[in-house]
């Protein structure tokens, strides 16, 4: 799995957890009274992971080599095109 479907997972897996916390305690009878505390848990950890996930999707290190040299790439070429203008001399 790439980096980009574990976070689209990990996204995912906090908005069912979302879900199942607001049923949880909707309908807070049909769920054991012990193991009830130990899932409420789980399900505040998952979505605390998923707005981790959401947080740091964009920062660098997180986006892909294709991604980055496409941008660096652009730059560049964008750059070489105002300087062959006329604008400001090349060199």
């Amino acid at each position: 799995m790439t980096r980009e479907q574990l976070a689209a997972e990990a996204r995912r897996a906090g908005r069912n957890a979302v879900h199942n916390l607001k049923w949880m305690r909707e309908y807070p009878n049909r769920y054991e009274p012990d193991k009830r505390s130990e899932m409420e848990a789980y399900l505040l950890k998952m979505i605390q992971f998923a707005r981790y996930e959401i947080e740091n999707a964009r920062r660098p290190g997180r986006t892909s080599e294709r991604s980055r040299v496409r941008e660096l790439l652009f730059s560049i070429l964008s750059l070489r095109k105002y300087l062959s203008k006329g604008d400001m001399p090349i060199g």
